[in-house]
């Protein structure tokens, strides 16, 4: 299987997400620092109201445990001149799970999960990260496995309409 690999990029108000999927996919975190708020808070539906960035940190060491590579599929942002906006990443993480994972007991099962994180950013900053999973290899994987998974979230609506 050949090797994608993407140029580094500055980190600026254009690169911000895929500065984003960099440090990701190399397990290089501290590059974060300079990109994601101290206060950043994660939902996901692996986990909800993940808050700080050291403990999102650890919390996505076990996915590049998980996960051998990590392919970008999609990205983008809008920011206005202060660095205020939204943006997203969209990747693949073909997994095996070889390693302990969230306290669970590895298996040797492996697949592939496409995956969608959408940013609030603000002041050049990622400031909130809601991330859901496209397929559902993983997650029901994960569920099998008795990982507590979130149920019943309602995230701020941008935009919503009450019917009856």
């Amino acid at each position: 299987m050949a090797t994608i690999t993407a140029e580094h990029v500055p980190v600026t108000s254009a690169s911000i997400v895929r500065e984003f999927y960099e440090a990701f996919q190399r397990a290089e975190f501290d590059r974060w620092d300079a990109i994601i708020a101290e206060d950043v808070l994660l939902n996901s539906t692996a986990a909800w109201g993940i808050h700080g960035l050291r403990t999102f940190k650890d919390f996505a060491k076990q996915f590049t445990d998980l996960g051998h590579r990590i392919d970008l599929i999609d990205e983008h942002v809008t920011l206005d001149d202060p660095g205020n906006g939204r943006g997203f990443v969209t990747f693949m993480l073909d997994w095996k799970h070889t390693k302990d994972f969230g306290g669970l007991a590895p298996t040797g099962r492996e697949g592939a999960s496409v995956e969608t994180v959408l940013f609030t950013i603000r002041n050049g900053k990622i400031t909130r990260m809601d991330g859901a999973t496209n397929t559902a290899d993983l997650v029901i994987y994960e569920w099998q496995r008795g990982w507590a998974m979130p149920h019943n979230v309602h995230p701020p609506a941008i935009v919503g309409v009450e019917r009856g």
